[in-house]
Order: C-alpha cells, then structure tokens, then sequence
C-alpha cells in the first residue's frame, strides 16, 4: 500500500512541477477577468479571454506527448552507472524496449553486476565501445537486427557515455585529453552517424547529454569543458541539417550528480598517471599544492566504491526533465535540470564583469586554494 500510495505521489508532485506554472498563470488571469466583468468593462475581458485562450491553445500544442509503446526502440549509450543506467531502467518501466550500451558485459570471469540487472529488468544490453570503429558497427548491426526481427521503430538514440578527467590542463597527459575527446566528442559523433540511416527512417530522436560546463568552464575540467562545448557546437548544427528530415536533435543537461555515479571511479589513477609525466620543474613549482588537489577530488573515487557498485539516481526531476526531452511532440533545443544554485551561478556568470565571474567560479568549484611557499 505504501509503494502504491509512493507512485502516485510522485506522480502527482511531477505534474504539479510541470503545470504549476501555467496554473498560477491562469489564476491570475480568471481573477482578471473576473474583476473586468464585475466592473464593465465587457470588452476587455472578451479580449483578454480570447488572448488567453489562444495562448493556452499554443502551450497545450507545444507540450503534447507521444506516449511509448513496446514498439517503441530507445538506444542509450554508456550505461554501466549513473544516469546511463539509470535511465536504461526508467524507459523500460515505462514500457520501451530499451537496448544498453555497456563498456563490458562481464569483469574478468564473474558476472557483471549492472549488466545482470538490467537483464532482470527485460533491457537488452549489448557490448559498446564508442571508441572502436569496428564496436559501433557491431552495435548497429544489433539495433537493425532487433528492429527487423521484432517490428521495432527507433524512436531516440540517447547519447550518454561521457567520461570526465579532474585536474588542471598543464597536468593532464594527452593521453587523457584524447581519451576525453575521444569518447564525449567523436565517439558520440561515431554512433550518431552509425545509426542516422534507422533514425531518418523512424523519424527518429537524437538526444545529447551535455552539461552546463558546455557553456560556463570551468577550472580543473577544462579539456571535459572543452568537449561538451565542441558537443553543443555539433549538435546545434546537426539539429538544423537533420532537421528538415522529419528528426529532432535535443540537449539534455541533467545537472549535477556526482556521488551517484561512478564517472570519477579512475580519478585516484588518472592523478596517479599525471604525477608520473609531470616534470620535475613542474613538481618543484606546484610543491604540495598536486597533493592536496589530487586527495580532494579522489574522495569521489573513494566513495564510488569497486566497479560494481550500482548507482541509482534518486533526484525525480532528472527524469521528469528526461520525459520532456524524450516525449514532446515539439521539443525545444535544451532542457535543464538544475538545483537553484546552479541557476544562480550560471546567471551570475553571464551578468557579471570578468573578475567578478573569475572569483564566482572558484567558490563554485571550491576547489583547494594555492598557495606559494614562502623561501
């Protein structure tokens, strides 16, 4: 009885978060126009009504849903934690057939424990490296066989495997920059590419997961910053070109959730591999300054536990932010979810002179100070 009086809690809390809005709106105006009949002015509450009324008309068209059937394909890409799994799981409760697109489907000789529930879940997940040209065909040789053997229509590829290096840019090998462009960047561009034949041809949706870095950096993932800007450039442009082909490109920023991912779960090694190619010139300078930063941004390595440690999104708005991207008939470019600091911040980035925006982005980031050693 409680999961059942749960559901429809959270149900009722999404629709009042996505009509609340146009409910105060409307208030307002039947108050209005209450107040004009009552005090004769007939005319302009007849105006006011049809103004209204056309107004409603063109939020109601703007906001309408495709509902999702068993027929209906959703590809997510990067599915092994986080908001990749987590979403695998929310479109499959949901009622799609959903195929996942996971790094590795076993860990040595045991079982993989996130591909084991998916599995239990009825998601279909297959073996994607988004990296490999020859992994991408493999996978898309999987998306044409599904949806020819069981009468599928690929309604959404959701691009999400992305991968985020902590450290400022002199510290960083190339190494770990290519790594970073090549799977947020091209490997999104390789799958995309992959599978836009099916998608033109179900009139299907692109989703891309950005990240508000796209649009404000900052310090410490600059090259990660880098990638998501050049991710936004790219589908901006795509959302027009394919656009006149019946397919919507959309960006979805599901804000921050790092303790629930384990998108930082190589960090305490990626420091490790800067520390070994940092010079000694550059070890001399940056002195305990390394050390320091290196212990503060490994404790979410530290807390994201072993590889198979499942994450979970436990934030509603993520996904109910996922259903607006995924589902309207007319989608708009980006969707946001971001807790109210966020907002704050990212407001007060693009409205501030620049040493004010500089000292705003490093109490954001609250990263640890440097300090020059007194000789």
């Amino acid at each position: 009885m409680n999961s059942v009086k749960e559901v429809y809690g959270n149900r009722w809390t999404a629709w009042w978060r996505r009509n609340s809005t146009v409910l105060q709106v409307a208030a307002t105006i039947s108050c209005n126009l209450g107040y004009l009949l009552e005090t004769g002015y007939t005319r302009t509450a007849a105006a006011l009504s049809m103004v209204s009324l056309g107004g409603a008309t063109l939020y109601y068209i703007s906001k309408r849903r495709w509902k999702i059937k068993p027929r209906d394909l959703v590809v997510i890409t990067g599915c092994n934690s986080g908001l990749g799994y987590s979403l695998a799981m929310h479109c499959r409760a949901q009622g799609a057939t959903v195929l996942a697109g996971v790094r590795e489907t076993a860990v040595v000789l045991k079982p993989n424990a996130v591909v084991e529930s998916l599995k239990d879940r009825g998601v279909i997940v297959h073996q994607l490296d988004i990296t490999s040209e020859e992994s991408v065909r493999e996978f898309g040789e999987k998306v044409k066989q599904l949806s020819e053997e069981r009468q599928l229509a690929l309604r959404a590829l959701v691009n999400n495997a992305g991968v985020m290096v902590f450290g400022e840019f002199e510290w960083q090998t190339q190494e770990l920059a290519e790594y970073q462009l090549s799977v947020n960047l091209l490997g999104t561009m390789r799958i995309t590419r992959e599978l836009m034949p099916i998608i033109r041809r179900n009139g299907g949706r692109i989703v891309v997961v950005s990240s508000h870095c796209a649009a404000d950096p900052l310090p410490g993932i600059s090259v990660y910053a880098a990638t998501k800007a050049a991710l936004h450039a790219w589908a901006t442009a795509l959302r027009v070109e394919v656009g006149k082909y019946g397919v919507n490109v959309v960006s979805f920023i599901p804000g921050g959730f790092i303790s629930e991912s384990n998108i930082m779960r190589r960090q305490r090694l990626h420091f490790d591999e800067m520390e070994r190619h940092m010079s000694d010139e550059a070890k001399q300078f940056y002195g305990d300054y390394f050390t320091r930063y290196a212990e503060y941004f490994s404790q979410a390595d530290l807390s994201s536990g072993n590889q198979d440690n499942i994450k979970v999104l436990s934030n509603s708005r993520i996904y109910e932010t996922f259903d607006s991207a995924l589902l309207e008939i007319h989608p708009s470019a980006v969707y946001r979810c971001e807790p109210w600091r966020y907002f704050f911040y990212r407001i007060m980035f693009k409205n501030t002179p620049m040493w004010i925006r500089d000292r705003l982005v490093q109490c954001f980031v609250n990263a640890p100070s440097w300090q020059i050693e007194k000789q």
